[in-house]
C-alpha cells in the first residue's frame, strides 16, 4: 500500500473514531423532554365546612350546614364525624341550614315540626312524626289544644301522642327550644320565664322581678337586634351591646361587649347558647365581625367563626388547621385545649372542579391560594407572604409578588418583606440589557345589555425596575387590548397574546419592547408592516434558566405535546408525551394555571391533584 493510501486509511479511522453520535446532536432541553417523568406532589385534600354545626350530647350524631354561594346543602353523620352524608329533608326546612338539638338515639326536629331520624335517611323519604321538640334522651313532645285546658304539652307513647293534662300558661310563639329533658320558653318583654321537664311532666313559670336590661347597653327596643336562646336550663338575652344570662338557680349575669362594638348594629348575626356559653356575632364600629364568648364572668373572643357547637367542654367549629393536612377546611373538634379535624369530608365543590387552582413550587414547597404547602411532611401552612400573583426566579433569590407586597426569599419559605408598593406585575422578567420589566394586567368585562354576550379586554401598563422591587412606570405603555391578555413575557422582550373573544376574526396583539408598545397580527398579517408573520412563528409559555422556551399543549383527546424552542418566537421541537396523570380534562381547565418550578419543573393542576415533571433543562 502506498504511503498516501496508508495516511488516508488512518485519517478516515481516526475521523471515524471521533465523529459525533447522532444522538449527540440532539438538543439537552429536547431530550429531557423526551424523556420526561411526572410524579403527584398533592393530594386531593379532604374538605368538609360548615355554616351551622349541631352535635347530639352523647357525640355520636352530627348535623352539618354548608352553604357554596346561594345554594345550600345538609350533611350528617352517625358515626361520630367518621364519615358524612348528604341529608335528605322535606316541607320548609328544605334546602336551608338546619340548626336543631338532636338526640342520644339521633332525632331531631325541623323548624316546621318533621321529626327525622338519623339511623334511617334516606333520599325521598318525609319526615317520620311530627312534634315540637325532642329531648336528649329521644321523647317527642307536641303542643295542642285539649279541649277546655287549652294549650297542652303531649308525650309520644310508641307512635301516638298521650296528654300530660299540663297546660302551657304562655304563648307557644315564645318557645325557644328543647335541651336535656326540658323545653324552654321566653317572654323577655314581660321578664318571664317557663320551662316544661318532660320528666317529671311540670310547667314552671318564673317572673325575673330582678332583670334589669339597662345593665346592658343598648335599648333593645328593635326586635331584630333582640335575641334569645335557651340551653339546658340556662336564658340568653342578646342586644347592642351585650349578653344577659340567666342561670337554672335564677342568678342573672350580665355581660357588656367591648366599647368598639356597642353598636346599633348587634346583635344581628346572631346568638348561640350552649349552657352557660353564649356565642354572638357582632360587629364593631368599623362594620368588622367577630365572634365572642360570654361565660363565667367574662366576655372574650374566640378563634373560630359563628359556626360553633358545644357538648359540654367539648367544641366544635370549622375552619383551617396550621400545619394540618387539609388544604382548605374541616370540622374541627377541640377537646382539653387540642384541636384536631374529624376524619369526615364532602366532595369538594370548586371551580371547575379543581381543588387547587395555579400551584408555584420552589424547591421542597407549593404555594397555592394563601396556603403554602410542605412537600415532604405532606403539611398545609398559611402562607406569610400571602396570594402569590407572580414570581421571578432571580440569581441566588426568589422575588415573589403577592397579594401583601414584594418579597424575596433565598430558600423559598423563609420570606422578607421587601416592599408594600400597589404595584404587583403580573409578568416578571429580567432583560438582556439589565433591567427588570414587567406589565399589570387588569381584566375587563363588558356585558351586551341585549344579548348579554361577554367581551374581554384587559387593561395593560409597563414598568421597569433597577433591582425588581421598586418599579417606574413607562410613560405611554399604558393601553387596553381585546382578550384576556398575555401569559409570558420574555428576557428578549417578546410578548404575544391572541383575542379569544368568540366570534372574533384572528387578531393577536405582539410587543417585541416588553409591552411598552403594540402591534396588531390579522388573519396572520403584521398591520404595521404589512407583511406576513414569518414561517415557523411561535412563541412560548415559559423560559428556563438554560436560556430555552417552553410550552405546552393539550388536545382534546387527551394528547400532550411539548415544544421545546430556541428563540422566544420559533425554532422550535414538538414532542408528544405520555403524561402518567388524566389529561382528558387538561385542554378545556388548563387555562393559566400550569407554572414553571425553580428548577424548570412544568406543575400541573389537574382534576386528580397537583405533578410535577422531571427536570427540563
Amino acid at each position: 500500500m502506498h504511503f498516501e493510501k496508508k495516511v488516508f486509511v488512518v485519517l478516515i479511522a481516526i475521523f471515524s473514531i471521533f465523529a459525533c453520535d447522532p444522538k449527540e446532536d440532539v438538543d439537552p432541553t429536547v431530550k429531557a423532554a423526551q424523556n420526561v417523568t411526572f410524579k403527584k406532589i398533592m393530594e386531593l385534600s379532604p374538605f368538609a365546612a360548615a355554616q351551622n354545626i349541631s352535635v347530639s350530647p352523647n357525640e355520636k350524631y352530627l348535623i352539618l350546614s354548608y352553604q357554596e354561594n346561594t345554594s345550600v346543602k345538609n350533611y350528617y353523620s352517625k358515626d361520630g364525624g367518621e364519615t358524612a352524608q348528604e341529608l335528605f329533608i322535606y316541607g320548609n326546612d328544605k334546602d336551608k341550614p338546619i340548626q336543631t338539638n338532636i338526640s342520644n338515639s339521633g332525632l331531631f326536629v325541623t323548624s316546621d315540626g318533621g321529626v327525622y331520624d338519623l339511623n334511617n335517611i334516606r333520599s325521598g323519604s318525609a319526615a317520620i312524626h311530627y312534634a315540637k321538640g325532642v329531648t336528649d334522651s329521644g321523647k317527642l313532645v307536641y303542643i295542642q289544644n285539649d279541649g277546655a285546658n287549652g294549650k297542652t304539652f303531649f308525650i309520644d307513647n310508641n307512635g301516638t301522642y298521650e296528654t300530660t293534662g299540663v297546660r302551657l300558661t304562655m304563648e307557644e310563639s315564645l318557645y325557644l327550644g328543647t335541651s336535656g329533658e326540658k323545653m324552654g320558653f321566653f317572654d323577655a318583654y314581660n321578664r318571664v320565664i317557663g320551662e316544661f321537664d318532660v320528666t317529671t311532666k311540670t310547667f314552671t313559670q318564673t317572673t325575673l322581678t330582678n332583670l334589669d336590661y339597662s345593665q346592658v347597653y343598648g335599648n333593645g327596643l328593635s326586635r331584630n337586634k333582640v335575641k334569645t336562646a335557651y340551653s339546658y336550663g340556662h336564658f340568653a338575652y342578646a342586644k347592642e351591646g351585650g349578653v344577659i344570662i340567666i342561670t337554672p338557680s335564677k342568678e342573672i349575669r350580665y355581660y357588656n361587649y367591648p366599647a368598639d362594638y356597642q353598636i346599633w348594629q348587634n346583635t344581628e348575626g346572631g346568638m348561640k347558647l350552649f349552657g352557660d356559653h353564649s356565642y354572638v356575632n357582632i360587629f364593631d364600629r368599623w362594620g368588622v365581625k367577630k365572634v365572642y364568648v360570654a361565660s363565667g364572668t367574662t366576655v372574650a373572643p374566640v378563634d373560630h367563626d359563628f359556626a360553633v357547637c358545644r357538648v359540654g367542654d367539648k367544641v366544635y367549629s370549622q375552619g383551617f388547621l396550621e400545619n394540618n393536612s387539609r388544604f382548605k377546611s374541616g370540622i374541627i373538634r377541640e377537646a382539653n385545649g387540642v384541636k384536631s379535624y374529624l376524619p369526615l369530608e364532602y366532595e369538594f365543590e370548586f371551580q371547575s372542579n379543581q381543588m387547587f387552582g395555579k400551584t408555584y413550587v420552589m424547591g421542597n414547597y407549593a404555594y397555592v391560594s394563601d396556603k403554602v404547602y410542605d412537600i415532604t411532611a405532606k403539611t398545609y401552612a398559611t402562607s406569610p407572604i400571602g396570594e402569590i400573583l407572580s414570581v421571578y426566579h432571580d440569581t441566588g433569590k426568589t422575588l415573589a409578588y403577592t397579594s401583601k407586597g414584594i418579597y424575596s426569599s433565598s430558600n423559598n419559605r423563609n420570606w422578607t418583606e421587601e416592599s408594600t408598593d400597589l404595584i404587583r406585575p403580573n409578568l416578571v422578567t429580567k432583560g438582556t440589557d439589565g433591567k427588570y420589566h414587567a406589565l399589570t394586567l387588569v381584566q375587563q368585562v363588558y356585558i351586551s345589555p341585549s344579548t348579554q354576550a361577554q367581551t374581554y379586554s384587559v387593561d395593560i401598563r409597563a414598568y421597569e425596575s433597577i433591582n425588581g422591587i421598586g418599579w417606574d412606570f413607562v410613560t405611554g405603555s399604558a393601553t387596553n387590548l381585546s382578550g384576556s391578555g398575555p401569559r409570558f413575557m420574555s428576557s428578549d422582550g417578546t410578548v404575544y397574546f391572541k383575542d379569544n373573544n368568540v366570534g372574533k376574526i384572528p387578531i393577536a396583539h405582539f410587543s417585541e419592547d416588553f409591552g411598552e408598545s403594540w402591534v396588531r397580527f390579522v388573519n396572520g398579517e403584521n398591520t404595521a408592516t404589512g407583511q406576513a408573520v414569518p414561517l415557523g412563528f411561535q412563541t412560548s409559555e415559559f423560559e428556563m434558566s438554560n436560556g430555552k422556551f417552553l410550552s405546552v399543549r393539550f388536545e382534546f383527546s387527551g394528547q400532550m405535546f411539548l415544544n421545546s424552542c430556541t428563540t422566544s418566537t420559533g425554532d422550535c421541537t414538538e414532542i408528544e408525551i405520555e403524561a402518567s396523570f388524566n389529561t382528558q380534562s387538561m385542554y378545556q381547565f388548563d387555562d393559566r394555571t400550569t407554572t414553571l418550578s425553580s428548577n424548570d419543573e412544568l406543575v400541573f393542576n389537574t382534576l386528580e391533584g397537583i405533578y410535577i415533571s422531571s427536570s427540563l433543562r
